[in-house]
């Protein structure tokens, strides 16, 4: 049955002893609703719903002997989650039991969610604790495709209902976020808004209601200079809550309040004409505006935040067509001008914000002209560049990405030279290069990329020895190295590659160890682990592959084990590290244990029409590639035509920019005949894929 067909969100396993607690779940999620902004983003289950509806969770009757009755089976068979209660109730019931083993069996290990409610995970190893172990059987192993329980441990994400480990609200949206794909960080933040809102009403209330009135008291003033004395009254209240209030609310969450007030503030504003307010209320009116957007945008209520860019826009114009050589009053409309471009880039259209970008542009170039231009304007030149850049490459245009990219260094550079603090724009010329890299790798010029990875790296290391401590460059540096490293890699230079990808692999974990909870660096060093273990293959140190790839395994499962929605950790971390893990178990004469492995991959990792990254990509094909050759090895040549037609549609189905994914097709036409390059192409890669195929 599909996942279009599913007639239930999840089916909740528990014990009778847990009725309580699987009752209040049950209507914790049902009647949890997903914040707006997240509504409709597309994951990898897929588009975000704003309700998750419906839950099944009445059986409570089952039958005494046999089997689990038809309507449970089907209930089970049409749910896309089964969510497990975990207790040593749980791990005694046979029939909690039977219903995770049906469900692996059909639907398999990935969308399996587990709350404990009581006992400990694991306990069950240890004779004298085994009436503690709150995991049954089928939760704890690996199920078989004919429904057998093995004896490989399944490593189940759980979320902890206990008050010494999650709590019940965290366990919730633990469970929220594995129903519906999101980042459980987004989940956390939302509610914390949400609770925060409920916190300040009255505040909120309070601010508005002196708005209204001082609105009002305008309006119903009859002698003129009393309507004088209260319009600066309310103006200056206004440009109290516009500046002073918000820079107090803003560092502790608060712009929930000033939502409100901004709303009314525009209210008041609007009863008057643009044309009759000075240059001072219409600047206040214009960061009213941009903060009433700033908060649609991040509540993800792109029409009001669009709607009200655009009224910043009319009254930022209003002010440069009153003072069109005032460097402040530019500067202000280049920044309405950029956010409602931004709104149209976040919804994919891509002509508008090219329009926009380009209007910001000008606007900065004219910034950069002025004779005494303020501090903060100087860098919105190279930021105009550089969000072109990002434009084009979004969009494929690669030879206009890598024109902008120049031409935001050149701005950074003629900036450095006249600064007299020139780590900023030192920096912004390093990552202005990381970008150039980045297109040229694209363009198949990994020597041209090289070159920019190099200066950059040159540059940081100006910047440390003046400031060794910087975390924020060193981590740029570290990730450089490991850029290097892949392109050597890509280069078939694997001896450089394995330089750069130890001093990067090393560095990181040294970076880790002063601070184990930052995931950023641990997920830069699996990357890192990869590109190491890769590089030892190539050179055939199949011993020290392995060490290195057990290493990015273990701690990409650490990643994932903290938060299982975040897609850059499964696509471009743990893929990576299954598909060389097969390789090495290969090139190790280990056939038997490479073919559980692909077989593991497969189930694990089920097919996507729309990979989410180059990396999972990659790891697709390389996993069909190897499993290909292993059935033509063996002699069934029709599994392994099988394995071979879906690299060649995987290759296909997108534009190569990558030397691996060259080098990738080269091998397939000579194995098998298929062609997965453009007609005519005579694409070639220096990347040496024949050597990782021991079969």
């Amino acid at each position: 049955m599909h996942s279009g067909e599913m007639l239930f969100r999840a089916f909740i396993s528990y014990s009778h002893a847990d009725a309580s607690r699987a009752s209040w779940l049950h209507r914790a999620v049902e009647s949890y609703r997903v914040p707006s902004r997240l509504v409709g983003k597309v994951t990898e289950i897929g588009p975000v719903p704003r309700r998750l509806v419906p839950i099944f969770k009445d059986r409570e009757e089952l039958p005494a002997a046999g089997d689990l009755s038809r309507e449970i089976e089907q209930a089970l068979l049409a749910s896309e989650f089964l969510i497990v209660i975990a207790s040593p109730s749980a791990a005694a019931s046979r029939w909690v039991n039977e219903e995770i083993r049906l469900f692996k069996q059909h639907r398999g290990e990935d969308r399996v969610l587990v709350v404990i409610a009581a006992g400990e995970p694991g306990a069950g190893v240890t004779p004298d604790e085994a009436e503690a172990e709150c995991f049954p059987e089928a939760l704890r192993l690996r199920v078989r495709a004919d429904g057998t329980i093995s004896d490989v441990p399944a490593e189940p994400i759980a979320a902890d209902l206990r008050p010494e480990g999650d709590g019940e609200r965290l366990a919730k949206l633990k469970v929220v976020a594995g129903l519906t794909g999101l980042k459980l960080d987004d989940l956390v933040q939302r509610e914390a808004q949400r609770s925060r809102r409920r916190l300040t009403a009255i505040a909120a209330a309070a601010s508005v209601l002196a708005v209204v009135m001082s609105t009002l008291t305008v309006v119903a003033i009859r002698s003129r200079n009393e309507a004088q004395r209260q319009r600066a009254e309310a103006d200056g209240l206004v440009e109290y809550m516009l500046t002073d209030l918000r820079s107090k609310l803003e560092p502790v969450g608060r712009l929930d309040v000033l939502d409100s007030v901004g709303d009314r503030a525009l209210t008041y504003y609007s009863r008057q004409d643009p044309g009759s307010l000075d240059a001072d209320a219409l600047g206040r009116r214009a960061r009213a505006l941009l903060l009433v957007g700033e908060v649609a945008n991040l509540q993800g209520n792109l029409d009001a935040a669009l709607a009200t860019y655009k009224q910043a826009a009319a009254t930022t114009s209003e002010q440069l067509r009153r003072d069109p050589d005032n460097g402040q009053r530019l500067f202000d409309h280049a920044q309405s001008v950029f956010w409602v471009g931004a709104i149209a880039w976040q919804r994919g259209d891509l002509a508008t914000t090219r329009r926009y970008f380009d209007q910001y542009l000008q606007y900065a170039k004219r910034l950069s002209k002025l004779d005494r231009p303020k501090p903060e304007w100087e860098g919105e030149l190279s930021n105009a560049y550089s969000n072109l850049g990002t434009l084009e490459l979004d969009d494929g245009h690669l030879p206009a990405a890598l024109s902008y990219f120049e031409k935001a260094q050149q701005a950074s550079t003629q900036l450095r030279e006249k600064a007299a603090d020139k780590q900023e724009q030192t920096y912004l010329i390093a990552q202005a290069l990381a970008w150039k890299a980045d297109v040229r790798r694209k363009m198949l010029d990994p020597s041209g990329a090289l070159v920019d990875r190099l200066q950059e790296v040159k540059l940081y290391n100006e910047v440390l020895a003046t400031d060794p401590k910087n975390s924020e460059i060193r981590q740029s540096l570290y990730l450089a190295w490991l850029r290097i490293a892949e392109l050597h890699l890509e280069a078939g230079e694997p001896a450089k590659a394995l330089k750069y990808a130890d001093a990067s692999f090393e560095a990181l974990q040294a970076l880790q160890r002063g601070d184990p909870s930052n995931s950023l660096w641990g997920e830069m060093a699996v990357k890192s682990a990869n590109v190491r273990t890769e590089a030892q293959m190539m050179m055939a140190n199949w011993s020290g592959a392995r060490e290195t790839n057990q290493w990015a395994l273990r701690q990409a499962q650490q990643l994932l084990s903290t938060d299982a929605s975040v897609m850059e950790w499964r696509s471009d971390c743990l893929m990576p590290a299954r598909w060389r893990e097969i390789a090495i178990a290969q090139a190790m004469g280990n056939r038997e244990a490479a073919r559980e492995k692909i077989n593991a991959f497969q189930r694990d990792f089920r097919a996507s029409t729309n990979p989410q990254s180059d990396e999972e990509r990659l790891a697709r094909v390389m996993v069909h590639l190897l499993s290909g050759a292993d059935w033509s090895a063996s002699g069934d040549k029709a599994r392994a035509r099988a394995d071979f037609a879906q690299a060649r549609d995987l290759i296909s189905g997108t534009t190569i920019t990558d030397s691996r994914m060259i080098a990738a097709a080269t091998f397939l036409k000579d194995k098998s005949g298929l062609s997965a390059l453009p007609n005519g192409s005579s694409m070639k890669s220096e990347y040496s894929l024949p050597q990782l195929f021991r079969t």
